[in-house]
Formats: structure tokens, sequence, C-alpha cells
């Protein structure tokens, strides 16, 4: 009978998917001539149940839920004790999301015949698609195994219960007697090696990929799995050649594009890192974990922007990811702090465009902080006033014939503001010879220089170079400066490795980030210190991890003490005081010290922007109290000397 060759083929597969088999004809026309049939047979014995039964089979396979409904709904009014009508009949509910009605078929069904497989699987669906009643959807699906123990779609749905339930060593049970059954269920071994890397069972996801080689030699996924456990392994180079390979299987795979970004990240080349996390984004588009590797990423490379909004996205596709909001959180704190320090330091290097450019940065990010309103507001007003009385000197030494005194002065007055005009034509009158004109831009080069604008100084005697190739003092200079620049940035270089070798993980990158602003382009210390930031971020990792496991066993000095470590090495880290403030009541004094350095370093920089040198020096060494190492303070407190002297030499009243 046509009934009896399709009887069980009607089990519904996976919790959230469901499996929709289709007739055997592949033309439209062929399948147009089945239901014709099916029809023609009930329409010549309407009293026959099974000619009823197959036409209600046959659209239920074709996902008409409706008219299956009705051609069942007659088997069972013909005989109500039909089993496998009333089974299907509860399967079809169940595709309609009408839980309630398919239970209540299904459950006659299993009353009628309680060896029904089908009745017994698909109920357990029923079951776990409603609150607080998984417990039952495992009982049923167990039922259908007593009955038949290699049972592909009860052993299907038990592991997958119980891996959403979390409880691993039941579903790795579950899948390891389904691989048993069916030792070419990619599925299982999917799942399977998902469990284990999730478990840290890294060496069990080589054997199990050992294991599927043989039926699957080919399969991506499973090429994937084998690559992040070597990756975890610490076998950076064999995860990569895997990676590799399952991209080369599958090309449009999002899973190895990602992998071997993580392993670029992990060779800290950020770029590459970059490139293939944005690869995968683009063949998946809802994937946090890329999302997350990409702020990460930019993060290291200092574009806190660009981290900022990656972290969006990760936010945007897991709203209640709490440890995605406190990074971002603690990244846009930093940026905040990153733009007003390279503002800062711009203005201190009469680089005054980048200075309130990055001080707008910190406006997009909080558009009321006070510091940045007032930089900008104190900026624009004092350089308004030094460009004018550059422009009016230099106009006023002009009139006196003054060319060389004339020049500076128009010179100086461009550098502040290139655009001006009344600079630019006072410049065109001056009536200078060309060898007089490179002498006054090197006499200003050097002054910038003393006054401790290096960046700008070697600017003007690089340009000078270009267009007097001869100018030896200019050449001099610039070796002296680049001399400088390499001693300097050799010295910060050792000092992050002897850092490093004695474990001071936070010293180690402070001191590589000072060498690599010195030397932007040296791959070298590039390298060393996204690795170092990396272990940096590992053992905060770790230590919170150990921190909060401590907390939760009640052992709080211990706890204390790993959340004061994550603080030293860490001191932004916003889980690690808020878990200090809720075990000790206040805030832990690393950060108080923290804001309280940075509060004292703005004060300094609002009183430097007012002309107030002195007392900005003395906010500074106030800084060197709470921490005798700083170097901005340091740098700070030197630039601001020598502008003093300099003012001092020129009859200039300071305050």
């Amino acid at each position: 009978m046509v009934r009896q060759s399709v009887l069980r083929r009607h089990t519904i597969l996976g919790l959230f998917f469901f499996l929709i088999l289709t007739p055997g004809f592949s033309a439209m026309a062929q399948v147009d001539e089945q239901l014709t049939k099916l029809k023609n047979a009930v329409a010549a014995r309407p009293e026959n149940p099974n000619a009823q039964f197959n036409l209600g089979l046959y659209y239920y396979q074709h996902g008409q839920y409706k008219n299956s409904v009705q051609a069942l709904m007659r088997v069972t009014a013909l005989n109500p004790k039909d089993d496998e009508a009333l089974g299907l009949l509860g399967s079809v509910y169940l595709r309609q999301g009408r839980l309630r009605e398919a239970e209540q078929h299904l459950k006659k069904a299993i009353g009628i015949n309680p060896d029904n497989i089908d009745a017994h699987n698909n109920i357990s669906l029923v079951y776990f698609n409603q609150k607080n009643r998984s417990q039952e959807a495992i009982r049923a699906l167990q039922k259908s195994l007593r009955i038949m123990p290699d049972n592909l779609d009860a052993l299907t749905n038990l592991a997958f219960i119980y891996a959403t339930l979390g409880e691993t060593d039941e579903a790795v049970g579950a899948y390891k007697r389904l691989l048993k059954a069916n030792p070419r269920s990619l599925p299982a071994y999917e799942r399977l090696g998902q469990l284990y890397l999730d478990e840290h069972k890294y060496s069990d996801v080589l054997k199990l990929y050992q294991q599927s080689k043989r039926v699957l030699p080919t399969n991506a996924d499973m090429l994937n799995h084998a690559a992040f456990a070597y990756y975890y392994k610490g076998n950076v180079q064999k995860a990569y050649d895997f990676f590799s390979r399952a991209s080369k299987i599958n090309p449009g795979d999002a899973v190895s594009q990602y992998g071997m970004g993580l392993v670029a990240y992990k060779k800290a080349n950020l770029d590459i890192a970059i490139k293939k996390f944005k690869a995968a984004l683009k063949r998946r588009k809802k994937y946090p974990e890329a999302y997350r590797q990409m702020a990460i990423a930019y993060e290291d490379k200092g574009e806190y922007i660009k981290a900022l909004y990656y972290y969006k996205q990760v936010i945007k596709l897991k709203p209640k990811d709490r440890a995605s909001k406190r990074a971002y959180r603690a990244i846009r704190s930093k940026a905040v702090d990153h733009y007003l320090r390279k503002g800062s330091k711009a203005y201190f290097n009469g680089d005054f465009e980048v200075a309130v450019k990055s001080w707008h940065n910190v406006l997009k990010l909080e558009p009321r902080n006070a510091n940045a309103n007032k930089f900008i507001k104190t900026a624009r007003v004092k350089l308004g006033t030094k460009i004018k009385e550059h422009v009016d000197r230099g106009e006023s030494y002009l009139r006196r014939n003054r060319q060389q005194d004339a020049y500076r002065e128009f010179r100086a007055a461009l550098r502040l503001d290139p655009k001006n005009r009344r600079a630019k034509a006072g410049l065109e009158r001056v009536k200078l010879r060309k060898k007089e004109k490179a002498e006054i831009r090197t006499a200003l080069a050097v002054d910038s220089m003393k006054r401790g604008n290096v960046k700008a100084a070697l600017n003007d005697l690089k340009r000078t170079l270009k267009k007097d190739p001869s100018n030896i003092v200019a050449r001099k200079f610039v070796a002296q400066i680049q001399k400088d620049q390499k001693t300097g940035t050799e010295r910060n270089y050792r000092k992050g490795i002897e850092m490093l070798s004695q474990g001071k993980l936070r010293q180690a990158v402070l001191s590589l980030e000072r060498a690599l602003e010195m030397d932007p382009k040296d791959q070298g210390i590039k390298n060393l210190l996204y690795k170092t930031r990396t272990q940096l971020r590992e053992n905060v990792k770790a230590l919170m991890a150990r921190g909060i496991e401590l907390s939760n066993f009640g052992r709080v000095p211990e706890a204390k003490e790993k959340f004061n470590e994550v603080l030293k090495l860490n001191p932004d880290h916003s889980e690690a005081n808020e878990y200090l403030t809720s075990l000790t009541g206040r805030v832990a004094q690393v950060t108080v010290s923290k804001e309280e350095i940075k509060k004292l370093y703005y004060d300094g920089v609002s009183l430097y922007l007012d002309g107030k040198n002195r007392s900005a020096i003395e906010v500074w060494k106030k800084i060197l109290l709470l921490d005798p190492d700083n170097q901005e303070a340091k740098s700070s407190i030197t630039k601001a000397e020598m502008e003093l002297k300099e003012m001092e030499k020129r009859g200039i009243k300071t305050q």
C-alpha cells in the first residue's frame, strides 16, 4: 500500500527548522499528475481511510497544511483509533505552531500505540517549544529510543535539546550515539566539534576531525573546527593552513576568513587581520565575533572612533552583551582622553590645526566636554590674537624697510594660519634674496626646536633643504634631531624590553608606545607592542575570571586582590572596579589616582593655554608626586620652562 511505504516519513527534524519532504518527481506536471491520482483515488472510494491518509500526507509534504488537516480529519472520523493519522495530524499542527492541538493529537496517537516512534519524537518538540517543559521533551525522546535505540531523529533532537540546555556531557553522549548509528552524519560532527571547542577539549576536536575525515574528507566546517583547536593549542601556523584549506573548499565561508584574521592578529599583522575580518563580515553580515575582533584591532591601532563603531555593531546584534557594553564605555573614555592629550601635544608643538581638530573629535564623543570646549575657545582666541600681532609687526617692519624682520613675522603668522591673506600678501611684498630667505627659515626652525617644537622644526628644516640642499646649518640640525629621535626611540624600546622581561606588561606597553610615537614606521616596535598588548589583555582576562570565581565562592580578600591586580594592569577596567566597589563599598585607589592625575594634567593645559606657564608648571609638578615617572607631566614642564626662558630673554613678562 502507498500508505505503508511512506508511513515513517513525517517526523519533524530539528527544533526551529522543519524538514519538508518533496515528492520523487521534479517536474511540476508530474507533481500535478500525482495529486490528480490521489484525488481520483479519494473520489473513487471516499470511505477508504488509506486514500484520505495519502492525500493528507501529500498536502503535508508540500506545505499545504490546511488541506492536510481536512484530509486527515476525515481519516480520524472514519477510524478514531488510527494512531498514524492522529500522529501525522499532530505533526501538521506542530508545523503550524498550534502546540495545544498538536499535543492533544500526539497524546491520542501514543495512547493508542505506545510504540509510535514518530509521535514520541514530535511530542518532544511540542514540549521543548513551551516554557519549562524541557524535561518532558527529554523523557519523550528517551521513550522513543527505548523502542528503537538507533532512531536518528530521536538522537538528533535529544542531542540538540541537551546542548541548548547547556547539559554538555549528555549532549556529547547523544551525538556520539548518533555518529555510531550514522557515521556520515555531518550535523553530528559539526555540533559535537563545537561542543568540544566550547569546553576547551582541543585534543578531542582533533580526534573527531580525524574520525570525520574517513567519511567526509573535504568538509570545510570540520577543517575550521580543527583549525580553532590548533589555534587555541598555540600552533597558529597549523591553524592558518587549516583555515586556508577550508576557505578554498568553500570560498563563501565566513568562519575561515575570521579564523585567518585571528591568526594574523596573533602575529601582530593588524592590517591583514582587519582585512580578513572585513572579508568575514562581507560573507556574513551578522557576525558579532568578527565585529568584536575588528574593534579590538582598531583599538590596538589607536583608531578609537573605528573601534567604537564596531563595538556598536556587536551591541546591536547582542543587546545583552555586558562585556561589549563595558568595552565600549572604556574605549569611549580612552578615546576622549586620547584626543584631549593629542590636541594638547599638538598645541605644545605649534601644530594648532591638529590641536583643534583633535579637540573637535572629543566633542563628537562628548559634546559637552568642558575641557575640549574650553581648549578650542581659548586656542582660537589666542591664535587670532597671535596671528594679528605677527601680521601687524610684519607690516610695521615692512614700512620701515626691515625686510628680514618682516619676512620672519609673516612666516610666523602663516605657520599659525596657512590661509591668512594679509600674511600672504605681506610675504609677496618682501624683497629678499633666495639665500636670505633660506637663512631666516632655518633660524625660525632652530628657534622652534629650542622651544621644544621638534616636529615643526624638523618639517621646516626639511622644506629648507628641499629648496636649498647646500644649507649646512639646516642639514646639521636635521641630523641632530633625527639622531635624538633615534636615541629616544632606542631608549624607550630597550626600556620596553626590560619591563617585558620583568613581567611588567603595562610599563612595557607605555614605553613601547613612546618609542612608536617617535618612529611610527618601525615595524619591529609595532609587532612587539601588539604582542605585548595581546598578552596584557589575556592576563587581565585570566585575572578577572579568577577574581569572579573567588568572589562567587565568598573568598572576598583573595577576589579583591585579583581585581586590584587587574586595575594595576589596566586602570580603565570598569568591570574590575565595579566588582571592587561592590565588595568594598568604595572606588579602587588606582582609579582614584588615575582620575586625579588626569584632572591635574588638563588643569595644567588650561593654564598653559591662558599663557600662565608658571601656574601650569606648579600643577604638573603635583602629578609627579602621585606618579614620579609620568612622562607627559615631565615633557609638559620642560616645554613650559623653555618658553619661560625664551620670553625672559626677550624681556616679555611671564605669569
